[in-house]
């Protein structure tokens, strides 16, 4: 009974790990939002906060994300401070939100328009991604306890 409960217990970790996020990355909820509450076009694209497609946790670089942090953004999907950030651009009338509305990038005006998400940009349903290796974990957790059980003649 006891090796059963050993078992169950490992195959129960690894499905944990598994469930957790790989790391801490970019709030992929946020393109989506920001097309929402300004009624955009498109779902605007992570550079507009993040320079150099890091997207990890600290990485806000820009000026437009600058400015939306000291409007109270913070990471971690919390949409709720997203949407008080916009809120509060859009009370100060910001040049930042008419050129996110016209399709332009908010650092760089002169450009044509806001290029929107790419694939190195994470995505945009909020799920996150995975990875390969916690998957292999829980497979490798798996076996063991089978193996483990096998050998000791159990079925």
């Amino acid at each position: 009974m006891r090796a059963a409960s050993t078992d169950l217990a490992a195959i129960v970790l690894g499905a944990a790990l598994a469930l957790l996020p790989a790391q801490v990355d970019a709030s992929t909820g946020y393109p989506a939002e920001l097309q929402a509450k300004l009624n955009l076009s498109y779902a605007p694209a992570c550079s507009i906060c993040h320079a150099g497609g890091d997207t990890d946790a600290g990485t806000v670089t820009t000026q437009f994300g600058a400015l939306m942090k000291s409007r109270g953004l913070v990471g971690g999907n919390n949409l709720a401070s997203l949407d008080a950030a916009l809120a509060a651009l859009e009370g100060e009338g910001s040049v930042y939100i008419t050129y996110l509305r016209q399709n332009v990038d908010p650092n760089n005006p002169s450009t044509d328009s806001n290029p929107g998400i790419t694939y190195g940009c994470f995505n945009v349903t909020g799920r996150g991604r995975t990875s390969g290796v916690l998957g292999l974990l829980v497979v490798a957790l798996v076996l063991f306890a089978l193996l483990r059980r096998r050998g000791r003649g159990g079925a």
